[in-house]
């Protein structure tokens, strides 16, 4: 259906009275049509946090934790599987708005504190063509998970959102390049 809509698209904008400014390709010059692509460029820088990024993510804590005293009484977020359950009541009771990006962001950095502690993982800086992001790393390995936009990109496409099952997903996930990472290695250690 896409593909008819395309063509029908491109064949009103190469009608006659268009202009001699716009091609005009038959039917199956736009089955075979080659379009240009932009080489991506796929080196990603990874570093240690800088300071300012620390700084970052330590002021996000701070936030999330005085929210936790505000409404639930709780002096602040452990750091570890307990999160879960106090993370799923802030989104139970409706405690942020939908447009509260750097709230729900900071609760992907607590969220990413549980992760950290519960896989041995590391925040990092990761620059690639995007941008600069802050990710969790697990060793010296490719193996990066984003928790800051868990949440946030959740709520931005109004999808509902289960702690416990993101929890567990994440964790099946990084679990799985763990074994992947391992049997690699094992790999390189038998020849």
């Amino acid at each position: 259906m896409r593909y008819f809509l395309f063509i029908a698209f491109f064949t009103v904008l190469s009608s006659p009275g268009r202009g001699d400014d716009v091609p005009s390709l038959l039917n199956q010059e736009l089955t075979n049509y080659r379009f240009s692509t932009v080489p991506v460029n796929d080196q990603v820088l990874v570093t240690q946090l800088n300071v300012s990024q620390q700084f970052i993510l330590s002021s996000r804590r701070r936030d999330f934790n005085n929210l936790l005293y505000r409404h639930l009484g709780i002096l602040e977020a452990r750091g570890d599987k307990r999160d879960i359950a106090i993370i799923q009541e802030v989104i139970d009771q409706k405690l942020l708005a939908n447009d509260q990006i750097k709230a729900w962001q900071s609760m992907g950095i607590v969220f990413g504190d549980i992760l950290a502690k519960e896989f041995g993982m590391a925040w990092v800086s990761y620059e690639d063509e995007l941008g600069i992001s802050k990710a969790l790393r697990w060793k010296e390995t490719d193996n990066y998970v984003f928790p800051i936009t868990f949440f946030s990109k959740r709520v931005q496409f109004g999808e509902s959102i289960d702690a416990n099952v993101l929890y567990n997903n994440i964790s099946n996930e990084i679990n799985q390049f763990k074994e992947d990472s391992a049997r690699v290695a094992g790999q390189r250690h038998n020849r």
